[in-house]
């Protein structure tokens, strides 16, 4: 991938956040893997709630999408599997068929969720946050699929095994998706440079993802009214963290 010589304008300013930019500029994937980073959680945490505020209605009715339209492509395609299960009295194939509805659908999310993921990118960079951005990368959905497919494969066939495979997996492609839409890399050159970069700091990230799930999980309790906060914590600070590691490109004018 060529490398970005333009200084970037957007790049948000950090405390102490040890990001190892330098020249503010986003550097190419491999300067990105090669360079270094580390973060505190208490401190990225702290800055993606200070940049919370003007990204709920889109994240929230990003997911209100994406809920819909998942809603609407699983009646379709549920139909179009009910003639297999209709003809067919074979436990397996029944078991197979069922397995592949499931992850098709899954798979489908895969575009919206690129759209949120960008959303909090974007505020990360301090650049324009707008709704069309959740619908803004559909064009790339066929890419998308298939990097969530063999994601969602990996990590699946890496939870059979040994479990331990499947954890260190679910945390690894953390970024991947985003990558995709951000960097425009293939399906698994998305899905090795999140693995290479994050398990520089497995832990750190896999703490971070953690408390953020356990801060969604208390947000729940009270009729699920702190979702309302939670959940673009959650959206803002995985763009803090991507723009930690590989830095944004400049919005194209």
């Amino acid at each position: 991938m060529s490398e970005i010589t333009s200084p970037n304008p957007y790049a948000a300013p950090t405390s102490d956040l040890q990001e190892a930019r330098g020249d503010a500029q986003a550097p190419s994937i491999e300067q990105a893997l090669s360079r270094g980073y580390d973060f505190r959680i208490g401190e990225l945490l702290s800055e993606s709630w200070q940049r919370v505020e003007g990204t709920k209605g889109i994240i929230i009715g990003g997911f209100i999408a994406c809920f819909v339209a998942l809603m609407l492509c699983g009646l379709v395609l549920s139909q179009a599997f009910s003639f297999v299960l209709m003809i067919s009295h074979d436990v397996t194939t029944l078991m197979v068929a069922t397995m592949l509805l499931s992850l098709l659908i899954t798979s489908l999310a895969y575009p919206f969720m690129a759209g949120i993921n960008m959303v909090g990118i974007r505020r990360a960079a301090d650049q324009p946050v707008r709704f069309s951005e959740v619908f803004a990368h559909l064009g790339r959905s066929l890419p998308l699929i298939i990097t969530a497919i063999i994601m969602l494969v990996l990590v699946n066939l890496g939870s059979m095994l040994l479990v331990i495979p499947g954890v260190y997996l679910s945390i690894a492609y953390l970024l991947a998706i985003p990558l995709v839409v951000e960097r425009r890399l293939s399906p698994w050159q998305a899905l090795e440079a999140s693995r290479k970069a994050i398990s520089q700091h497995w832990f750190k990230v896999f703490g971070l993802f953690l408390l953020l799930c356990l801060i969604n999980l208390v947000a729940v309790l009270p009729l699920g009214i702190g979702l309302i906060w939670s959940v673009p914590l959650f959206v803002v600070a995985m763009g803090v963290l991507y723009r930690t590691i590989f830095g944004v490109l400049p919005v194209a004018k």
